[in-house]
């Protein structure tokens, strides 16, 4: 039985735009305003981390996963170098060091014994007496210059390598972080990043004690700070004005730039930026990293970019022609949920300075990127537009007819297996768009879980070539104030009963009943699978596979695959294949059937994590509890 949730909640719940019962409130203490739950700051899975006390980078925001799965913190460094002034070890450097200080704390004189590695602990003055230190380079991606730091060994990480029998050593380190105005003095893995999205991974040395994680958001601590932007906007770069457009679906933004060059030995792009007018001007930027786009490699720059008269921001785009579209700028997702909510009817904002806090007087209706509705009992995707201001049903086809004084029209939607259902309704108007015409209907709509409400609006045609199923359209006329689009999460018309939980919970699935862990890190939940066997039946992909865990439960299933994930590796790793399956999952009072990648857990006590696909429909993790919405179990204590 699910333990009752606290009302002790100081979140923004009308900011966030998730209905909760949470109400508005600042903390006293902090400049800006802050979610929070019983004095720990609620953080979304990504959240801009600042490295306070490096004067040259206290300002700057890094972008960081909040990874309730992992037990470390890790940041992007480079030029990573170890020394030492005790006598006995000032012949070592590097890696030989890292090892000769290992053999010597386990007693196997620099070799790798698998017992004794085992078997080995130490505390926070083990490595005192080494004398080791620790510098590094910290690169200001905005500047490119690099920061030299010079840390003490605090301790040595070990990571376990899919590739081979002996670990991975890393240099670990002191640092204050500071997220959503928190600072704590942070244990954190040196390592190479730059083949990850975020040169930040926020894990457990982090977070025990000092944060709440809500996986199905992100950049949640920003949105109090959003600036309203409309559907189309005007900024300057290089004091060259440049259209924006929004991109729903995009995950990065790209900015227009001719002559590309990319001098990757000196890490810098030049490149010439080109405004809506013509005018040009030559750049040149400290190069990110190379983004592998469908079009081939792209730059990935820190553009400066002025919004209005008095602010200025540093967008991370990748670099391309863009001669051939209306806008200079498309923005994707990850930058909007930065800095952004953007109005879907209305251009020119920024100039305006809005923020999203009063854009909220008006009563809008918040939505995300990714929606559904449901009709006649059929549940169809919908999604946010730019075009339209009466809501828009694209359906196969439509017919009208003349019934005695009153035209109707009928259409079809699907309802699974191949079956269509046949809808018919009254035609109120018809609205000429081009050459076609669109009858206007109206009929009691869900817009996602929350209740039904009448709704007007039209019919059109599907383009096949760019949508299979038909779909709704969330026109601007939708809600008497508007629709904004907030791209933090998804879902956001859908009602879930917010509530904690710990790192560690029971939870039923398919029927069995066992602890899994709760990691906010994961996209995909994941469970153990033995004996693993793909093949086909009546054309369609399907997997059999035997689900097992240390406490000797066991069950066979056969299941659809229903996609395969391919898993990104540590460098120097071979990328991991698992098929996925969807698998009906239950925690506490939430149940949800969600994708399950296989693969092989055994060697972990806990058999199953739930990613951000299930922890996302109102799960708030604590890293360091366990098992506050469920009982332990006898065999765990």
């Amino acid at each position: 039985m699910m333990k009752k949730f606290s009302s002790t909640i100081a979140l923004i719940g009308a900011l966030v735009a998730i209905p909760l019962t949470w109400q508005p409130s600042f903390a006293a203490t902090t400049q800006s305003p802050i979610y929070q739950l019983e004095d720990k700051p609620v953080l979304g899975r990504i959240e801009n981390v600042y490295f306070s006390d490096i004067p040259e980078l206290s300002e700057v925001p890094f972008a960081g996963k909040i990874d309730t799965g992992a037990d470390s913190t890790s940041i992007h460094a480079e030029n990573i170098h170890l020394y030492s002034n005790n006598p006995k070890f000032k012949k070592f450097k590097d890696d030989q060091l890292m090892w000769a200080v290992f053999g010597d704390l386990i007693g196997t004189n620099g070799t790798w014994d698998a017992e004794k590695f085992a078997a080995a602990s130490w505390d926070q003055n083990s490595f005192d007496a080494y004398q080791v230190h620790v510098t590094f380079t910290m690169p200001n991606p905005k500047t490119g210059d690099g920061i030299t730091v010079d840390k003490k060994l605090e301790k040595l990480s070990i990571i376990r390598s899919r590739t081979s029998q002996a670990p991975i050593l890393r240099p670990a380190v002191k640092l204050p972080l500071t997220i959503a105005n928190r600072k704590v003095d942070t244990l954190v893995n040196l390592t190479d990043r730059s083949h990850f999205s975020v040169p930040v991974l926020i894990g457990k040395t982090y977070l025990d004690n000092n944060a709440w994680v809500l996986a199905g958001y992100d950049y949640l601590q920003e949105l109090p700070n959003a600036r309203m932007i409309g559907k189309k906007d005007l900024v300057t770069v290089s004091d060259i004005p440049y259209k924006t457009s929004i991109s729903t679906t995009a995950r990065y933004t790209s900015a227009h730039a001719l002559d590309i060059q990319v001098d990757k030995k000196n890490k810098q792009v030049s490149f010439v930026v080109e405004g809506k007018n013509k005018q040009r001007q030559a750049m040149t930027l400290p190069l990110v990293r190379m983004l592998k786009t469908s079009s081939g490699e792209r730059p990935l720059v820190y553009l400066p970019v002025k919004i209005d008269a008095s602010h200025s921001q540093s967008w991370l785009v990748y670099l391309r022609d863009r001669s051939k579209f209306s806008s200079q700028i498309r923005i994707g997702k990850d930058l909007a949920s930065q800095y952004f909510v953007v109005d879907t009817d209305k251009e020119n904002l920024l100039h305006t300075e809005q923020s999203f806090k009063n854009a909220l007087k008006s009563d809008p209706l918040v939505i995300s990127a990714t929606e559904s509705v449901t009709l006649n009992n059929i549940t169809l995707p919908a999604y946010p537009t730019f075009a339209v201001k009466t809501p828009l049903l694209r359906v196969e086809s439509f017919e009208l007819a003349e019934k005695g004084q009153t035209e109707t029209v009928t259409f079809y939607l699907p309802t699974g297996m191949g079956k269509a259902e046949k809808i018919t309704r009254p035609v109120l108007k018809k609205l000429k768009v081009g050459d076609s015409v669109r009858p206007v209907v109206e009929s009691d709509i869900q817009l996602g879980n929350q209740g039904k409400q009448s709704i007007r609006f039209a019919l059109d045609i599907l383009d096949k070539e760019k949508q299979q199923q038909p779909f709704f359209a969330l026109g601007h006329d939708l809600a008497k104030g508007g629709v904004l689009l907030n791209t933090r999460s998804e879902n956001l018309l859908d009602k879930y009963p917010l509530f904690k939980a710990g790192h560690i919970e029971v939870a039923q699935v398919e029927g069995m009943s066992f602890p899994v862990k709760l990691d906010t890190g994961a996209d995909v939940s994941s469970m153990n699978a033995k004996n693993i066997k793909q093949f086909k039946n009546n054309g369609r992909d399907m997997v059999s596979f035997t689900y097992e865990n240390d406490i000797g439960m066991s069950q066979k299933f056969t299941k659809p695959v229903v996609d395969v994930m391919r898993i990104k590796a540590k460098k120097g790793e071979q990328a991991n294949v698992r098929p996925v399956v969807e698998m009906q999952v239950k925690l506490g009072n939430l149940e949800k059937k969600v994708r399950v990648n296989l693969q092989d857990r055994s060697r972990f006590h806990y058999s199953m994590i739930l990613g951000k696909n299930f922890l996302k429909h109102g799960v708030m993790v604590s890293s360091e509890t366990n098992y506050i919405v469920t009982d332990k179990p006898d065999y765990e204590k």
